[in-house]
């Protein structure tokens, strides 16, 4: 018995003892089930598919984005202060030409779109990232106070330092692997249960005969973390070409990377989307016109997975040229369903 608790005598005091144990271990179920519907909740308010754009330029302003049909507008990238993680502190970095844009998450959001912040990108190195290691949780703390403080929906990661995914790492090298895996595991326990988790691995990454393919160990170990993946189709010449292999999967046996290959691996096609760069300088090989985007990777795919088709990514937004302009106007057609009939 615990001390200091009398348990009341009697017939009477036993129905009351009882009677109080019930109520507790009733509250205590109703608790768990609020908290599982609360989680369900929040996965169900992602409908799919899903159509995200990253914002990473100044060309345009983000205000140019308002009206736009993006469901989802990642913004990027924060990285970290260097050095600072030598004395056990770490501080994000905003880039002055994404810092307008935080002004304006709240408009984005008032029209149903959903705002996260992209943590890593193409500039943050190796030793960018190795005094991190170890302190996933510290990092995951400082990107939650950031996404609390500018109201923001969630986090996305960005990942592409290779060398620390190999198989066989060089002396020095840290394990991408876990700390991806420690990272996600870090930010899901801290961020709201609303709160959005993805990421944006190479194509690469996912392909087991890439030094075993280390996102799939990601997506094995803390896959229920994560609301979904972008793969980047491009910059990776020979993942990219031909589309109906390399990219959406010709049957029986599909490409590995293609998103039926990785549909098959198993990873759901609902959190799956399709990462392209939206103008052709905005990679260094992978841009298809947009009218070739439809034809030969959206419409096949609505065709075959249709609802739980996970989407389609454009990195990244402006309106400066005749393909961002169909990016920002009539690509959701297809993505939705109406623009691929007949």
């Amino acid at each position: 018995m615990i001390e200091g608790v009398t348990r009341p005598a009697g017939i009477r005091g036993r129905i009351m003892w009882n009677s109080v144990r019930g109520v507790s271990i009733l509250l205590a179920v109703l608790l768990l089930v609020a908290l599982a519907w609360t989680r369900a909740w929040a996965q169900g308010e992602e409908s799919t598919p899903r159509y995200v754009i990253y914002y990473n330029s100044d060309a345009s302003p983000p205000e140019a984005l308002i009206g736009t049909p993006y469901t989802h507008v990642i913004l990027s990238f924060v990285t970290v202060a260097p050095g600072e993680t030598d004395d056990g502190r770490v501080s994000l970095v905003v880039p002055g030409k994404i810092a307008p844009a935080l002004a304006v998450i709240g408009r984005l959001q008032a029209e149903g779109k959903r705002v996260l912040i992209s943590f890593g990108g193409g500039d943050m190195r190796l030793d960018d990232y190795t005094g991190l290691v170890g302190r996933e949780a510290l990092l995951a703390d400082t990107i939650m106070d950031f996404i609390s403080a500018h109201g923001l929906d969630g986090v996305d990661i960005d990942f592409e330092v290779s060398a620390a995914l190999h198989g066989r790492r060089q002396p020095g090298v840290f394990d991408g692997r876990r700390f991806l895996i420690d990272l996600t595991a870090a930010l899901d326990k801290r961020l709201p249960a609303v709160a959005l988790i993805s990421h944006a691995p190479q194509a690469p990454y996912l392909d087991p005969a890439w030094h075993g393919g280390p996102y799939l160990d990601v997506l094995r170990t803390v896959g229920d973390s994560i609301d979904w993946i972008t793969v980047q189709y491009y910059n990776n010449p020979a993942y990219q070409a031909p589309v109906g292999w390399r990219i959406v999967g010709q049957f029986p046996r599909p490409f590995a990377t293609s998103y039926a290959g990785i549909v098959n691996s198993p990873w759901p096609p609902e959190k799956t989307l399709v990462g392209l760069p939206v103008y052709r300088d905005d990679a260094s090989s992978g841009h298809l016109p947009p009218q070739r985007i439809v034809s030969e990777v959206v419409c096949p795919l609505r065709d075959r997975y249709g609802r739980e088709f996970g989407g389609l990514t454009g990195w990244q937004f402006s309106t400066l040229t005749r393909d961002h302009r169909f990016w920002n106007d009539r690509m959701w057609g297809a993505v939705a369903g109406s623009g691929c009939e007949g």
